[in-house]
């Protein structure tokens, strides 16, 4: 119908605003629907340009950043990621606009300066006809509280075994530590009777020594298999280890187990922690030793490199095709049932009698193993023993040679600085005043830390270094550093310690203190430690003597 007044069609003018109410209640609709999923997301929601200037957030985002949302729009991705992780956003929003789409973990920091761990996933979108990106931050602090316990239990685990292995294999400890101070008792002897007849009784002095040197290699290999922390990954090679704790066993096993090795020089190198490397060689050989220790039998231990393509890689649990190297243990013990064999890895599970095992170490080994990128499978037969494959991923790239110098004499590394020397232990620091003194240094000692603290502040330039033990009453060797750093801030200190579990090596350098030595130490290590240190801290350091006639005394260590 046409307005006659007009001429126009007033029917079509209200089709027309029909269509615009219709299009406005659709939009306002979806608008709704959109702010509704919006509002209601678990996840906080950022919606941002490229700059990092914030557009939008929702209710989450507002509430992790513990700000209202007209301040959020006031905010940039500088403003709200925490400042350890900042510095990359740039090189994030470059991959984004390459991939369209990335995930990555990072930070978010709240108005009251607390920092929240998020997943974040971002994605290049088109919004209010620009280009923004579109933050989904999912609050992972449960996730990473969660990973750290489980971290905790599993190192408890590992714990718990390396005890339970170290328990076993103290027989053979025992012996092995037995025989060698029956070396240094008939020695002594010797050398005592061989002095009282007029003879030289250097023979003797340089088996004492070398009886010595083998005693301090088990209480490593027992304080490094027994260490609680966990080393970063290094090139490693196995054999050597392989070498270290068949020699460690041999005394724990009974004559009728023979042992023997195979391609032990096998010499192929792993990413790997060599104690953990050490635990499963531990554990499967304590394994081997609890099948064969009623009736005998041989427990053979090779190395060689295989060849993984993708089909076995697949049915090894998915590990990456390529070479790895080969730790084959077999043993000629009773064997593992069939119905068990599926379920050795599991922890806790035993076929030993009560008392005998927890039911740990194989599940620990699967563990380690499985940490290193590598498989573990098993073959055995009730009569016929049991063969455990071990595969670790061989590190392909060039290995520093092994190659080393000549041994120095202690002589080279000689001085005429002043130290002052602290022991509790009179012998030790008698000792440690000869060794010195035969160095060329002047020495000053004493057996209280506090009593050397006090002959510091008394004259602080007289001496060039402190070396103190490190367990002492009253005062720690570590203590003793601070407060003699804190008088005079050059003066260099090393620490010796028989065993510390509370700090480690590098914790020490980080307070300043130039070496810490582990006892027992020969001449030498004293020697070259001191004279490193002395030449570090002086700058040209003090000449030493026009002429050196100190004798050499290749049989003494300060310990």
């Amino acid at each position: 119908m046409k307005n006659s007044r007009s001429g126009k069609d007033d029917n079509a003018d209200f089709r027309s605003l029909s269509f615009d109410v219709c299009t406005v209640k659709a939009l306002m609709a979806s608008t709704n629907r959109y702010k509704t999923l919006f509002e209601s997301a678990g996840d906080a929601i950022f919606v941002m340009d490229f700059k990092g200037q914030v557009i939008d957030g929702n209710r989450v985002a507002c509430e992790q950043l513990r700000i209202s949302h007209n301040d959020l729009l006031n905010k940039t991705t500088m403003d709200i990621i925490s400042p350890e992780h900042a510095p990359f956003w740039p090189e994030r929003m470059d991959e984004l606009r390459r991939l369209r789409h990335i995930i990555f973990e990072t930070a978010l920091k709240s108005s009251d300066g607390k920092t929240l761990p998020v997943e974040t996933s971002c994605r290049a979108i088109e919004y209010d006809n620009k280009p923004a990106v579109l933050t989904i931050a999912r609050d992972i602090s449960e996730r990473i509280q969660s990973d750290k316990e489980k971290a905790k239990l599993r190192s408890q685990l590992r714990q718990a075994q390396k005890m339970e292995a170290i328990g076993t294999l103290a027989g053979g400890i025992a012996h092995d530590f037995n025989n060698i101070l029956q070396s240094i008792f008939g020695y002594t002897e010797i050398a005592g009777i061989q002095v009282s007849q007029g003879k030289n009784p250097q023979e003797a002095l340089d088996n004492i020594m070398t009886a010595s040197q083998r005693a301090k290699g088990l209480i490593n290999q027992i304080l490094s298999f027994s260490r609680q922390t966990e080393q970063e990954k290094q090139p490693v090679q196995v054999n050597l280890i392989v070498k270290e704790v068949l020699k460690l066993i041999r005394a724990s096993l009974p004559a009728t187990v023979e042992i023997s090795g195979k391609n032990l020089n096998h010499n192929a190198v792993v990413e790997a922690d060599p104690i953990q490397i050490h635990q499963v060689m531990m554990n499967l050989c304590s394994n081997a030793h609890h099948a064969m220790r009623e009736t005998g039998g041989k427990l053979e231990v090779s190395l060689m490199t295989t060849d993984i393509d993708g089909s076995k890689a697949a049915q090894m649990g998915g590990i990456k095709p390529g070479p790895y190297l080969e730790l084959r243990i077999q043993d000629s013990g009773h064997g593992i049932p069939r119905e068990y064999i599926d379920r050795i890895f599991d922890p806790y599970f035993t076929s030993k009698e009560k008392g005998e095992g927890t039911g740990l170490g194989l599940a620990v080994v699967h563990g380690i193993v499985s940490s290193h990128g590598g498989a573990i499978t098993v073959e055995s037969k009730i009569g016929d023993g049991t063969t455990f494959h071990v595969l670790f991923p061989e590190r392909l790239a060039n290995t520093p040679s092994e190659e080393r110098s000549q041994p120095s004499s202690p002589d080279t590394y000689t001085g005429h600085e002043h130290i002052l020397f602290v022991d509790d232990e009179p012998a030790l620091v008698e000792i440690g005043q000869e060794i010195l003194t035969t160095l060329g240094y002047q020495v000053e000692t004493t057996t209280s830390s506090q009593d050397a603290i006090e002959r510091f502040k008394a004259a602080p330039d007289r001496f060039d270094l402190i070396i103190s033990d490190l367990t002492m009453p009253k005062m720690t060797g570590d203590d003793l550093a601070r407060e003699a750093m804190r008088i005079r801030p050059d003066i260099p200190v090393i620490l010796f310690t028989g065993y510390s579990d509370i700090m480690s090596r590098e914790k020490f350098v980080a307070l300043g203190i130039k070496d810490c030595l582990m006892k027992p130490l020969t001449r030498k290590d004293l020697a070259e430690s001191i004279r490193r240190v002395l030449d570090e801290n002086q700058a040209p350091p003090k000449p030493l003597p026009a002429k050196n006639d100190i004798p050499p005394e290749p049989g003494e260590s300060a310990s």
